[in-house]
């Protein structure tokens, strides 16, 4: 790949996975700003990068592995900060787009549903976020456990085991919800 292609692949990278990195830091992180800010730092690095990457991994595996690493570094920055992120709000924010589109499900099943959501979301913002990260990979992003092991750096064994303590945590922490 010659440098002058570079500029033309990069756009096509960012177009392919800017959603995708956008809603793992968003559930990362839980502050709709912060992520904003966080998703295009990720592809500035990536950029920077670029030269770098060995091609070992798919694309994606590796502006996750990026994304990641960006936000724990912002938790801790945050952590030291003494500040509180808004996650209530920005977790039941919807674009206004999607609050324009019609419903398709009954009212009460759709409060229901939002209601579930902001739980959930909540409580995963609370795992460590060693758990937080295999949750949002595997179960919101839907990566597999070897890409997983690629984008965190880490063992099969160490992704399922992680995997298996945050759901149970998870568990735990939404048993009085769900028997409602």
């Amino acid at each position: 790949m010659t440098a002058s292609h570079v500029p033309d692949d990069f756009d096509q990278i960012i177009a392919d996975n800017y959603q995708r990195i956008y809603g793992v830091i968003l559930r990362f992180i839980g502050d709709q700003h912060e992520a904003e800010d966080l998703t295009q730092d990720t592809f500035i690095n990536a950029f920077r990068a670029r030269n770098g990457f060995r091609g070992d991994s798919q694309t994606y595996t590796w502006l996750y592995r990026i994304a990641i690493n960006l936000a724990k570094n912002r938790l801790e920055q945050l952590k030291r900060r003494a500040y509180t992120s808004e996650a209530e709000q920005t977790s039941s924010e919807e674009t206004w787009e999607e609050s324009l589109e019609a419903p398709t499900a009954p009212p009460d099943e759709m409060v229901e549903k939002a209601e579930l959501e902001r739980v959930v979301g909540e409580a995963v913002l609370r795992l460590r976020p060693e758990y937080r990260e295999v949750i949002i990979l595997r179960d919101y992003e839907g990566l597999s456990y070897e890409e997983i092991t690629q984008a965190l750096g880490c063992s099969l064994q160490t992704v399922k085991s992680r995997l298996f303590r945050a759901r149970g945590r998870l568990r735990q922490r939404l048993a009085r919800y769900l028997e409602e």
